[in-house]
């Protein structure tokens, strides 16, 4: 009983002294908000991501053919769309896409550029395109696009992609968020200040009040 008296005592002293800290703690949140702020608008070079997408179908007769689709020839597309995928990230592609815009840049450095994803598990797919320039990554996007049907049907052989969405120039960057940065900052600064004022009183021994005094002696 006594132990967790001495206990509450502690605790009650330690939050009574981080009342005393409040304002250090708001101005570490407001600092490091702010910081966090500037330097995501003035140090981190803004990334504009553009895309396009691409419907995958297995049976060539479906180009010319007005019949409906039937399930099997849905869920075979749907398997071939990570070959497919495979196939836009090959050197083979890349290579031709450099050649096309005049890109100053290796098929690795390319290829870190782009992101593939399928939708929703369906016969379409998005290739997505991150750069430090707008119109480039549109450029890009679209050079895949069109590159994407002869390439694939010349080294797979079966089925084939048709464009349904060309990428369009980003009006505004992708990344960073600005808003996100500055609350992320704003919850460090929280976090760290109370923490470290907390530990601070916790083993803090200063003798403050007769309530200390009664405490350590009796």
């Amino acid at each position: 009983m006594e132990k967790e008296k001495e206990i509450e005592i502690d605790l009650g002293k330690i939050f009574h002294m981080m009342k005393k800290r409040v304002i250090y703690i708001i101005l570490a949140t407001l600092i490091t908000a702010v910081l966090s702020g500037c330097i995501t608008e003035f140090l981190i070079q803004p990334k504009y991501s553009a895309s396009c997408t691409m419907y995958v179908y297995s049976n060539t007769d479906r180009v010319s053919s007005s019949s409906s689709i039937g399930q099997s020839e849905l869920t075979a597309s749907q398997q071939l769309v990570n070959t497919y995928i495979e196939v836009l990230k090959s050197d083979y592609v890349l290579e031709d896409v450099i050649s096309n815009l005049n890109l100053n840049m290796t098929s690795k450095q390319l290829k870190s550029l782009l992101s593939f994803s399928q939708i929703n598990e369906t016969e379409i797919f998005r290739v997505t395109v991150t750069s430090t320039n707008a119109a480039q990554s549109a450029d890009i996007a679209n050079a895949i696009a069109q590159t994407a049907p002869d390439a694939i049907v010349k080294k797979i052989k079966a089925g084939g992609v048709s464009v349904l969405d060309y990428a369009k120039v980003p009006s505004s960057p992708s990344s960073p968020n600005l808003k996100k940065n500055i609350l992320i900052g704003a919850i460090a600064g929280f976090a760290v200040s109370f923490i470290g004022f907390f530990i601070y009183e916790l083993f803090d021994t200063t003798i403050t009040s007769e309530r200390d005094l009664e405490r350590e002696f009796e």
